[in-house]
């Protein structure tokens, strides 16, 4: 569902770069499946490595400057970082594009997957990261991409995923009110394929971990406890006095210690 050609180049081109305590945080494009310019950081330690790699996918409202503290503290224990411009940065137009016919943005989902995909390239493509420990992060519509990342590419070897449910129908009633009855019923079925619930489900070998806020008004507990159930062994999940958006901070030391562990960081 997700295949594209992995020998193409992404393309990286390099447009400034800012060295913070021998951390280079460099401000980069790359294409995607359509050759458009996706926006990130890459954030690189000081040293040859080898290098944990992560990618993080904010939440939206977001950007990529979003998890760019924390990457900076993975990049002192050891971890090169991708913090993606995705999509639903620009919320209006990325809210007015997902309220279209669901079949459209079903194959738009698919093709910001694989862009996800390509970032994954990317990053396992630099010489001082090492492949077999890659990571990705995703808080919010970032932990649904992320979800189906971790059961769809072979190469994630560990998923945060915060605020995230397992169905994108889920959030569409969310921001549609008027989506119900029967075009409901058909929205969810024709998003199903790729719905992340199916992914963590084949997650394993990779490890994941969940975070939820207790004060998280935009979904159920039950959903949050449904797309936990559904992940595969090995995983972990941590409930927070937070809600959908303060989880990043009440979740950050946790998040970055399970990260240091299964991604063997330096203490």
């Amino acid at each position: 569902m997700f295949s594209y050609d992995r020998k193409s180049s992404p393309d990286l081109v390099k447009y400034g770069i800012e060295y913070r305590n021998g951390t280079s945080i460099c401000d980069i494009r790359f294409a995607g499946l359509a050759q458009e310019k996706i926006k990130a950081y890459l954030v690189m330690p000081s040293g040859s490595g080898p290098f944990a790699g992560i990618v993080f996918l904010h939440p939206g409202p977001g950007s990529r400057s979003t998890f760019l503290d924390e990457a900076l503290i993975l990049a002192g224990k050891g971890a090169s970082s991708l913090l993606i411009e995705a999509p639903w940065a620009d919320g209006p137009a990325f809210g007015m594009r997902a309220s279209g016919k669901p079949e459209d943005v079903r194959e738009w989902f698919k093709q910001i997957t694989i862009d996800l995909r390509r970032a994954i390239d990317l990053i396992s493509s630099i010489p001082s990261v090492d492949k077999d420990r890659i990571a990705c992060v995703g808080h919010s519509i970032g932990a649904l991409f992320a979800g189906i990342l971790s059961g769809s590419d072979e190469r994630i070897n560990a998923s945060v995923l915060m605020a995230g449910v397992g169905s994108f129908t889920d959030v569409a009633a969310l921001n549609m009110p008027g989506l119900v009855g029967d075009e409901l019923e058909r929205y969810r079925q024709i998003m199903q394929p790729i719905d992340p619930v199916g992914f963590v489900r084949n997650a394993a070998p990779s490890a994941l971990f969940f975070q939820f806020g207790l004060q998280d008004v935009f979904f159920p507990k039950q959903n949050f406890l449904d797309f936990f159930a559904a992940g595969s062994e090995p995983k972990v999940v941590q409930w927070y006095d937070a809600d959908h958006y303060s989880l990043n901070e009440a979740g950050r030391s946790d998040r970055i210690e399970w990260l240091k562990s299964v991604l063997a960081l330096k203490a």
